[in-house]
């Protein structure tokens, strides 16, 4: 899966036909948004239409598409997955669910339209996809194909409110799944609901775990998990953590978001690091998160960088299958050592790590209600790292093959967020932030640093963990 944003995203230009679902009767529904829904669509009320954070799904298939196997491919896609049947209806004071009947829906084609340039079809598929995968619209979400002679792309965008990165992997296994099977039963031949549910697992119901959430209760402040969370941001000024380089934009005023995507190492690369980190006591995880500390302090001395980072909640195997924005957030720190060495920082944000973990099983619902005045929201984003190694995913192994893509919009930013990736290539990075000349500049260079010093952790290496205790003890420091 190669991670990348739309303004940079190239495609082959041919014939593009939309694929939306028409929702037949709405209904009011008793299941509350959740946490990250509520987030989300409180920052789309303020910024209002056209600024949807989604993200799509695209992979090619070889051959002619066949139009009727992908109409009824995405209605079974669609009756499959229970947050691909809700939207919101949000007001200046309050916002609420509302299910379409998964037995009334249908599949409408446009017409279809001929791109001459891969320049024209990424300014056709960005406006588009920003228009009709926008939080206050309804279903929010929309399928694209673009047909040429010996090949076809198939796009699946939805806003962020219904799906998370991990459920973009699900969407494009399941959707090729079912389409292929489809054709393979011909013109006579019915795919059940059972079936795919023998073929692809239960599908499990996002709906059930927002309402989970919301039935979860009250934590108080005396909560371990919580009081950690407290320091946390008692540490970070009450607020949510900040990216520590100046991007040149007030807090709460976002600025045109700027991107950038990159490779960091190559697959050599990235197995050598990650011995390195492993034989340090580490993670690839927590070594890039050091690595990218001491970027920012080669450029203006900081040593401590709080943080938060996304963690699935898939563990348990009901949502193993679900698609749904099925995640949650926790706190890491990177303090560097004094002398600035990559090994014994590696060593504390490898601990931090392993602290924020212990804080699973508390919702971020939970944790802001029980810190009440504790906490008070002062931007719009929230500098976060996420980090995920699709060779560990299902149904990736064939991704390069199918030129598979993960896709987000470009929209607006006052704090710089960045997306770790992991494939068989080796490591890369797409970075979010604010498109000022203060933040292109310091993110630029950030970036720089950050690869350089990864590249020189692979080619010097670090002190032998064995080596570095020994040097310890004989200056009298205790080994813990």
């Amino acid at each position: 899966m190669h991670v990348t944003s739309i303004d940079r995203y190239m495609l082959e230009p041919g014939l593009v036909t939309e694929w939306s679902v028409a929702p037949g009767e709405v209904s009011a529904s008793a299941v509350p948004p959740s946490y990250n829904q509520q987030f989300h669509l409180d920052t789309a009320r303020t910024h209002g239409v056209g600024r949807s954070v989604w993200m799509a799904a695209a992979f090619d298939l070889p051959g002619r598409l066949d139009r009727d196997a992908l109409a009824q491919a995405l209605v079974h896609f669609v009756r499959r997955h229970d947050t691909l049947q809700t939207g919101f209806d949000v007001s200046p004071d309050a916002m609420a669910r509302v299910d379409l009947d998964p037995d009334d829906i249908t599949v409408v084609a446009s017409e279809s339209s001929v791109t001459t340039s891969p320049h024209e079809l990424r300014d056709h598929l960005r406006y588009r996809f920003t228009e009709a995968c926008d939080p206050l619209t309804f279903p929010a979400y929309l399928f694209a194909t673009i047909e040429r002679d010996s090949h076809h792309t198939v796009v699946s965008a939805f806003d962020h409110t219904l799906v998370d990165g991990y459920s973009l992997v699900i969407a494009l296994g399941e959707l090729r799944q079912i389409y292929q099977r489809i054709i393979g039963l011909g013109r006579s031949g019915v795919l059940t609901e059972a079936e795919l549910t023998e073929e692809l697992g239960d599908p499990g119901s996002f709906l059930r775990y927002c309402e989970l959430e919301a039935e979860a209760p009250v934590t108080e402040i005396g909560d371990p998990r919580v009081r950690e969370w407290a320091r946390f941001y008692q540490r970070c000024g009450g607020t949510a953590p900040s990216f520590p380089l100046d991007l040149g934009v007030e807090a709460g005023r976002p600025a045109p978001q700027g991107a950038d995507v990159r490779p960091l190492l190559d697959a050599a690369g990235t197995d050598r690091f990650e011995e390195i980190c492993l034989d340090s006591g580490g993670s690839l995880f927590t070594g890039t998160l050091t690595a990218m500390g001491l970027a920012v302090h080669s450029i203006n001395g900081t040593a401590r960088m709080p943080l938060q980072f996304p963690l699935h909640i898939r563990q348990d195997p009901q949502w193993a299958n679900a698609i749904g924005w099925l995640t949650t957030s926790a706190p890491l720190t990177v303090e560097l050592t004094p002398d600035c060495d990559f090994q014994s920082s590696l060593a504390h944000t490898h601990a931090s790590f392993r602290t924020a973990l212990t804080l699973k099983g508390v919702s971020m619902a939970q944790v802001r209600e029980a810190l009440g005045d504790g906490y008070r929201r002062t931007r719009t984003d929230v500098f976060m790292v996420s980090y995920i190694d699709y060779r560990k995913l299902p149904g990736t192994d064939d991704h390069d093959e199918l030129n598979a893509h993960h896709i987000s919009n470009v929209t607006v930013a006052d704090d710089a967020q960045f997306w770790i990736s992991r494939t068989q290539r080796g490591l890369a990075l797409r970075s979010r932030f604010p498109e000022t000349p203060t933040a292109r500049r310091a993110v630029t260079e950030f970036l720089v640093r950050l690869r350089e010093i990864m590249h020189d952790v692979c080619e010097n290496g670090v002190t032998p963990i064995a080596e570095l205790t020994s040097q310890l003890n004989l200056e009298g420091t205790p080994v813990v």
